[in-house]
């Protein structure tokens, strides 16, 4: 009698470790991620000479992107298609306004295939493969999924920033995301 209490606790036990471990899950997003992986060194990171938190109204970058092609409206962000294939998502207003959050490079822009020579700071380019980003880039990623895609992240504790890249069914690169860690 006495053992079946005990193997009771213990069932009960590990079940509420379980739960939490996905409650946390949940509730924190992403950053669940971030929290359960070793940090790498993001800091040369850019694409196309754009860096996350530069401010797309610089003059440096209206010079080297000009206007968007189109524009997405958030409640949090302002997304923007610029020639060349860089997408970015800004701050929309404060005293960071235009401030870039995300920098996205992609095969599909807004429907239509897009060809780009943009490249992360480690030559990794969309149709790269996953063992070329894990040999670029190192053993210490996460794994998730979103929208159907399987995705292998980066994360820098020091810069608060993730690279994450996406991959298409064929396990190559589709899409590149830069982000500041704050960003859903």
């Amino acid at each position: 009698m006495r053992i079946k209490y005990i193997v009771l606790l213990a069932l009960i036990i590990l079940i509420a470790i379980i739960g939490f471990r996905t409650i946390s899950f949940f509730t924190e997003g992403r950053s669940y991620y971030f929290k359960h992986t070793d940090s790498t060194n993001l800091s040369n990171e850019s694409f196309g000479k754009v860096r996350l938190h530069d401010n797309i109204h610089n003059s440096s970058f209206v010079k080297h992107y000009g206007t968007p092609l189109s524009r997405e409206d958030n409640d949090l962000y302002n997304y923007y298609h610029w020639e060349g294939g860089l997408e970015t998502a800004s701050i929309i207003n404060g005293k960071d306004k235009g401030d870039i959050v995300r920098l996205i490079i992609g095969e599909v822009e807004e429907g239509v295939k897009t060809k780009t020579s943009l490249k992360t700071a480690k030559g990794i380019v969309i149709g790269s493969t996953k063992q070329d980003v894990i040999a670029s880039y190192g053993s210490s990623y996460y794994k998730r999924t979103e929208q159907g895609a399987d995705i292998v992240g980066y994360v820098d504790r020091k810069l608060r920033a993730t690279i994450e890249f996406w991959l298409a069914e064929d396990g190559k690169v589709a899409e590149i995301r830069l982000d500041d860690t704050n960003i859903d």
